[in-house]
């Protein structure tokens, strides 16, 4: 079985600095996990309120782009009825001219 041999004292203080240091160094691994943690933290909050900010600006663009879209199809739509009004006043205009010409050549 065991045999108990006396521990000396240089032993037992030896014991007992590596108890400490392992709780020490124990501590300052917590701590770094702490602060690790709260860097994440502090970087996971900056990260949502820019996807926040964002998300929010993408939407005003695109219902200002909706806008816009909607108010070109609208300008192309009168320019294209302009264009038709134009060109049968042209053609109006230019059988009244020749109908002019002709009475002014009799």
């Amino acid at each position: 079985m065991f045999t108990s041999k006396p521990v000396s004292r240089n032993s037992l203080i030896l014991i007992l600095c590596l108890l400490g240091s392992a709780s020490l160094a124990q501590a300052k691994d917590l701590s770094a996990l702490q602060t690790a943690l709260q860097i994440a933290q502090d970087e996971l909050e900056n990260a949502k309120a820019e996807r926040d900010a964002d998300a929010n600006r993408l939407s005003a663009v695109e219902k200002e782009w909706e806008r816009l879209n909607k108010m070109l199809a609208d300008e192309r739509k009168k320019a294209s009825q302009s264009e038709s009004r134009y060109q049968e006043s042209r053609k109006k205009h230019d059988k009244a001219q020749a109908a002019l010409d002709q009475a002014w050549k009799q």
